[in-house]
């Protein structure tokens, strides 16, 4: 992903990258000082990266990992659940929700930063919690019940629907990991400039191709124009157009018992 990312601009040096790899010894790849994905190590990093954002900085976050779900003890959501991401010491320490992705490196973002996350995960679909999602077959978007608004400018790749599981997968450009961050690395090569919509659309065809059955998803912050907006690490930040920021309460869904006693019967089964 590093050799991705670095011909839009990024800096590879301490300053303005961080990794957090749970490969050891890091098949001697990296030379910085890099630490393991544990739940401290995830939050600091979280914290690093919007840590004195200002107007005209533009963020990237990838996570290909584990995920699941949790009951969503606020009715909050539709689907009764809220999706997460697994540390590697999830075990004892808890997994990582998007609740609180979302308040770490969603809500604190100004207006006028960007952020693109590509969370490649089981049920990642919303794990940013970001209010609007696109609509590929209408090219328009549709926002949540209740939406978590903020002023930043956010976009998320997801590896895969809210109620579906992410392979693992490789090519000749990117070693064992996630199938849809494989995708991604894949078509950002051969096309560099695509629209955000032409992005997901190829990816969905390289899975497809690949015999994946998993659809990765596209949510937003922001409304824009996916169907002509070029993918870019550099610029083309939209403002902010949000009246509200913050979480709105619509409607609390009740719980879904039949639903959670099917997770509890699984819930050893990650992504």
């Amino acid at each position: 992903m590093r050799k991705i990312i670095l011909p839009y601009g990024v800096k590879d040096d301490d300053a303005h990258l961080m990794m957090l790899i749970d490969d050891d010894p890091f098949n001697g790849e990296y030379t910085r000082n890099v630490k393991k994905p544990t739940k401290k190590n995830i939050m600091k990093a979280m914290q690093w990266l919007v840590h004195g954002a200002l107007p005209g900085d533009v963020l990237f976050l990838q996570f290909s990992g584990h995920g699941s779900r949790e009951k969503d003890e606020a009715g909050m959501e539709d689907n009764g659940f809220n999706e997460t991401i697994l540390p590697s010491d999830y075990e004892t320490t808890g997994m990582i929700s998007d609740d609180t992705i979302w308040s770490s490196v969603v809500y604190p973002l100004p207006d006028g930063v960007k952020l693109i996350a590509v969370m490649d995960s089981c049920h990642s679909g919303t794990v940013l919690d970001l209010p609007f999602e696109y609509n590929f077959k209408r090219s328009e978007w549709k926002e949540d019940t209740n939406p978590s608004h903020s002023a930043g400018d956010v976009i998320q790749f997801s590896g895969c629907m809210d109620n579906q599981k992410s392979a693992d997968a490789g090519s000749q450009l990117y070693n064992a990991g996630g199938a849809m961050t494989a995708a991604f690395i894949v078509v950002l090569h051969k096309n560099p400039s695509p629209t955000y919509e032409q992005l997901i659309e190829l990816m969905t065809k390289h899975l497809k191709q690949q015999g994946f059955k998993q659809i990765p998803q596209l949510t937003a912050s922001q409304r824009f124009n996916a169907k002509d907006k070029i993918f870019s690490l550099e610029g083309g930040i939209d403002s902010n157009k949000n009246e509200v920021i913050g979480r709105v309460l619509r409607k609390r869904y009740k719980e879904k018992k039949s639903i959670f006693r099917k997770l509890r019967q699984g819930r050893k089964k990650f992504g």
